[in-house]
């Protein structure tokens, strides 16, 4: 059984087929360990995986209100990111990992897989 890393954008079309992806890893035995927003929590967990939340809100999608103050989590991780990543590293401390399965619009999976010293699979996606 192999520990995998699933690093995902918060994105219904980056999270949705990679979410399947990691549903048959775990179905053929894997050990799954899947960051994500935290919007996607209960699918996640759903099918076996161990769900991490990234500290800052990447969705530059989300609709705001209008008093509502739009968060800046995509724009502080592309400015800032050794502090996202750092932030990550810090939740899968003491986690040994076998493999990275990304989204192929997810931004640090190289920089993440060779700071754990790694092996990565990119998750392409078809509509």
């Amino acid at each position: 059984m192999s520990q995998v890393l699933v690093l995902s954008s918060p994105s219904q079309n980056d999270v949705n087929p990679i979410l399947g992806f990691a549903s048959e890893l775990i179905t053929k035995g894997e050990k799954v360990t899947f960051f994500g927003a935290q919007e996607f929590k209960s699918p996640i967990e759903n099918i076996g995986a161990d769900f991490k939340a990234y500290n800052e809100d990447l969705d530059i999608f989300k609709q705001h209100s209008e008093d509502e103050k739009p968060k800046s989590g995509l724009i502080s991780a592309l400015l800032e990111p050794m502090k996202f990543i750092d932030d990550i590293v810090v939740q899968i401390r003491g986690l040994k990992f076998d493999y990275a399965v990304f989204s192929p619009s997810y931004p640090y999976a190289n920089i993440i897989t060779q700071l754990l010293g790694i092996s990565r699979t990119q998750q392409m996606i078809s509509n």
